[in-house]
């Protein structure tokens, strides 16, 4: 599955219009997202789902991968984040993504050391699942 720079990029424009829920870059609405089938890849430690990212309201549909982490904010810049998390063996990994989140909540994540769930959508961190 290929995903073009312009699909990350209305992704990420989707998010970052609001703080709570991703909104629609068409009609402003909210947006769906459907994790549907699980992508099988030796090569992560995480599962991978062929996602559907739709709108509410109107005809917008992205088709998409995407997966979730469990770890804690390691570092992170406007753009970037790395997230301190554990490979299948059980030793620690550093995994590193673009985000379109928040700062002041990364800042607060970092200090608190808090660990929780990164849904990952194209390579971009989209959200913080509590």
């Amino acid at each position: 599955m290929e995903y073009s720079k312009r699909d990350a990029n209305i992704l990420s424009d989707a998010w970052k219009e609001s703080n709570e829920y991703m909104s629609c870059p068409k009609c402003g609405k909210d947006m769906i997202i459907s994790q549907i089938d699980p992508i099988n890849s030796s090569d992560e430690n995480y599962i991978s789902f062929d996602t559907i990212i739709e709108c509410s309201s109107c005809s917008f549909k992205l088709r998409s991968e995407s997966f979730k982490v469990l770890g804690g904010v390691k570092d992170f810049d406007l753009k970037k984040i790395s997230i301190g998390s554990w490979s299948d063996s059980g030793s620690r990994a550093s995994l590193d993504y673009e985000h379109v989140l928040d700062y002041n909540m990364l800042k607060q994540l970092k200090e608190s050391g808090e660990l929780v769930e990164f849904l990952i959508v194209n390579n971009h961190v989209v959200e913080i699942i509590e």
